[in-house]
Formats: C-alpha cells, structure tokens, sequence
C-alpha cells in the first residue's frame, strides 16, 4: 500500500485543489443565479446581521479565489516540513502555516466587506456597492494597472513566484514558527495580489465568471515564466482602459 502521507506535497495539493473545486461548485450553485443577485446585494447595511454576511461571502470567496494560487507554497512547506516532523504532526504545521498566510486574506475579506458597505451609499457604485459605475470603474481600473508598474508589486510577486526561495530566507522552525511564515508570505500576497481584487467591482463583486477569471490570473502570475514582464504589459493596458473609460463616461 502505498503511504501518501510520505508524499506531502502531493497530498497538500490534492487537497487544496479538491477543497477549492468544492467551494467553486458551491459559489457557482448559490451565486450563479444572476436573478437572485439584486436582492442578495440590496440586503447590504450597517447592521450587524448585514455585516456579519457580508464579510462571510468574502471570507469565501477570498479562500476559493486564493487556494490554487496557494498550492505551490504549501506544497513547498510541507516538503521542507518534513525534514522535521511526519504523521500527525507534519498535517498540523503545514495547517497552521495555512492559518498564518489566510488570517491576512480573512483581515482583507473584512475590510473589502466594510468597503462594500460603505459604497453602496454612495452614488458611483450600485447593487449594494458590488458594482462600480464608470467613474469609479476607471479609477478602479488605473489604480490597478499602476500597482502593476511598481517596485513594490516586483517584490511581491518576487516572493510569491519563487516558494523555496522565500521559504529559505524566511524559515522558523517548529510549530511556533509556522504561523509567522505562513503571515509573512500573506503580506506579500496581498501585496501582490490586493490590487488586482479591486477589479472585482468593476465587473461585479459576486459575478462567479470573473472571479475565476482573477483567480486563473493569479495563478499564472505566480507560475507562468516572465510575469514580471507580461505583468506590466497588463498593468499598461488597465491604465489604457481605465483612461478610456473614464473619457468615454464623463467623469459623473
């Protein structure tokens, strides 16, 4: 018989992979029903059921967005992991490395769900403040394409690209030192990642179509060869789009 757990790496990922399928398949049941949208997002305000709500879809949506993006890193740790600890213990390090690096995306899904809500009383965004209209879209859409265009965004997506590296220079050892790394590399993925999330409300929040699509380009960003380079040509291409459509609309 052959014992998997000597394999982390492909047991991490096989179940990331099968756990983030799982979550696509729930988003895409509960949330593809685009004539159920307008009431889900008009439920949105400060009370603390709506809030409560609110941050839950992100919390989400954020995990299913992120976990194949995550597959490489994990499967890297658990693999050094390994050199220390096996069974029980390896799956509990290699869980709370997980916590580290998700309780940054969990601090971001709150205060993406606090933004939500505090735009959708405003009059640039609609469908409780999952929606941008064109002036806020354009906006949305530089902002994006410019974080792309810096130095802060090489060094993220640096970090991310190259899971031995950053695990090599940035290693604690332990169970204490699990957490830590895993939040360290979170920062960076917000970093590298943070921005891009932005455009989630100028194609719609809770639209499933282009959340896969954000999260398939987050994992060719961390993977494909020369994302540095095509990442840029993309960033170029947001300003462009957004210049377009803020002269297009009028800036109303």
């Amino acid at each position: 018989m052959i014992r998997i757990i000597e394999h982390p790496g492909f047991l991490v990922s096989t179940i990331m992979l099968s756990l983030a399928s799982a979550m696509w398949w729930m988003m895409w049941a509960h949330m593809g029903n685009t004539a159920a949208m307008p009431d889900m997002a008009m439920m949105v305000n400060w009370s603390a059921k709506s809030l409560t709500g609110t941050t839950a879809m992100w919390l989400f949506m954020m995990l299913a967005m992120m976990l194949p993006a995550m597959v490489p890193m994990v499967a890297t740790y658990a693999l050094i992991s390994r050199n220390e600890v096996r069974g029980a213990a390896l799956v509990l390090r290699v869980g709370v490395f997980a916590a580290g690096y998700f309780s940054l995306w969990a601090v971001f899904s709150v205060a993406a769900a606090f933004l939500q809500t505090a735009l959708a009383q405003t009059p640039w965004f609609e469908m409780g403040g999952t929606q941008a209209l064109p002036a806020a879209s354009g906006v949305l859409l530089i902002a994006a394409g410019a974080w792309q265009l810096t130095p802060i965004k090489d060094t993220c997506l640096q970090h991310c690209r190259s899971p031995m590296t950053f695990l090599l220079a940035h290693w604690k050892g332990g169970l204490k030192g699990a957490f830590p790394v895993g939040l360290h590399h979170g920062a960076y993925c917000v970093g590298c990642c943070g921005m891009i999330m932005g455009l989630m409300f100028v194609f719609g929040a809770m639209t499933v179509w282009w959340m896969a699509v954000l999260a398939l380009y987050f994992v060719a960003e961390k993977t494909i060869p020369r994302a540095e380079i095509w990442g840029r040509v993309i960033g170029i291409v947001l300003i462009g789009a957004g210049l377009y459509v803020l002269v297009q609309h009028g800036f109303n």
